[in-house]
């Protein structure tokens, strides 16, 4: 079996988030194994040092324009051009592009240069396309993915959701389920004194569905008066939810904390996660919730039966705010049943420790250049 050299990772933005760290953790093992790594990014100086191992070779795709949608357009093209040269500079054989965004242009260049290419796919692309604010361009997105991933070597997936709505559009079996390497250790300790908050962790948008949240939260109190709802994220639609709060009169027991780097803190004190995504890939906050021993409730986006397993986890359906505030008082009121079959689903983590996972993308890489 041929083993990788040299890979050319493609992530135009650096933004906050799950994605950012399994690149972080997938980039770092990979350059401690002797693995060149090519990284073609608008990561700052700062973060280079603060998260990267020193012998990742760097090359900034940064507009300068600082429009959000058209910012990360001019970074997207910048990071084509960027791989454009590249690909004419390295002629090792054993070299792979590995596509964590952006994937058609890199997939059209990689046949020019007659290069392989593995993409990353981070959701389940059916349901980020049924819940598309601009279903119009999603669903013109969509079908070009359907066309171009076909033209890929090798797709990772990291849930099993995910990887059966790609399987509906590949026309061979290139799709491979490899879970996210996120956790470097499982938490020990099962003794915390948790407070009276509801937590809720994610960006402010749609997608994150953060207004079913509000709305199940404002039935909670009419049995739990005391308890907080603490939202970690930061968004488009902040001040959207936070007029939703006025409008429900429970501005005062809403705490909206913005976007939080080390959340340990949080998921220590809480005493429930809400998660009710319209969709996802494989959402690190359920693993790291559970991780610390804080019970969820979530939405049967993909990725959260991969987690909580149908046996243990609390699931409501997308969008039904009184389903959600019943499941929430039912936790509540039986709360030590609750963090019993929190313990059950954590006897599962391990699937996602960063080695073992890593190292499954590196044979998956091995096999694509065999």
């Amino acid at each position: 079996m041929k083993k990788i050299k040299e890979l050319i990772i493609l992530y135009p933005s650096f933004e906050k988030g799950g994605a950012t760290e399994n690149l972080i953790n997938f980039t770092n093992i990979c350059a401690e194994k002797g693995i060149k790594i090519y990284l073609i990014s608008n990561i700052t100086q700062r973060d280079k040092i603060k998260f990267f191992n020193r012998n990742i070779k760097f090359y900034n795709v940064k507009s300068k324009i600082t429009i959000g949608s058209l910012n990360r357009l001019i970074t997207s093209i910048n990071s084509i051009i960027t791989l454009f040269t590249l690909l004419k500079k390295i002629n090792n054989k054993n070299s792979l592009i590995v596509s964590f965004q952006s994937h058609i242009l890199p997939i059209i260049f990689s046949k020019i240069f007659k290069r392989k290419i593995i993409i990353r796919n981070s959701e389940d692309i059916l349901d980020a396309t049924k819940y598309a604010d601009y279903k119009i361009s999603a669903s013109f997105v969509y079908l070009l993915k359907i066309f171009f991933y076909n033209f890929s070597d090798g797709i990772i997936t990291n849930a099993i959701k995910a990887k059966n709505s790609l399987d509906k559009i590949l026309f061979k079996n290139k799709a491979k389920l490899i879970y996210n390497p996120y956790l470097k250790n499982i938490y020990k300790n099962k003794n915390n004194k948790r407070k009276k908050i509801i937590l809720s962790v994610g960006r402010l948008c749609k997608q994150k569905n953060q207004v079913t949240t509000i709305k199940a939260f404002a039935h909670f109190l009419n049995k739990f008066p005391d308890y907080k709802l603490v939202i970690i994220g930061h968004g488009k639609d902040e001040k959207k939810l936070r007029q939703l709060c006025l409008n429900l009169n429970i501005s005062k027991n809403v705490i909206f904390k913005g976007w939080v780097f080390n959340l340990k803190k949080y998921y220590l004190e809480a005493k429930i996660l809400i998660f009710p995504s319209l969709y996802e890939g494989l959402p690190n906050t359920l693993i790291e919730a559970i991780n610390y021993n804080l019970p969820c409730i979530s939405s049967r986006c993909s990725g959260a039966v991969d987690i909580l397993s149908n046996r243990y986890g609390i699931f409501i359906s997308s969008n039904q705010s009184i389903q959600l505030s019943n499941k929430m008082v039912d936790s509540i009121l039986n709360y030590k049943k609750t963090l019993s079959n929190t313990q059950m689903i954590k006897k599962k983590l391990s699937r996602f420790l960063i080695k073992p996972q890593v190292l499954k993308y590196i044979s998956f890489c091995n096999n694509i250049l065999d």
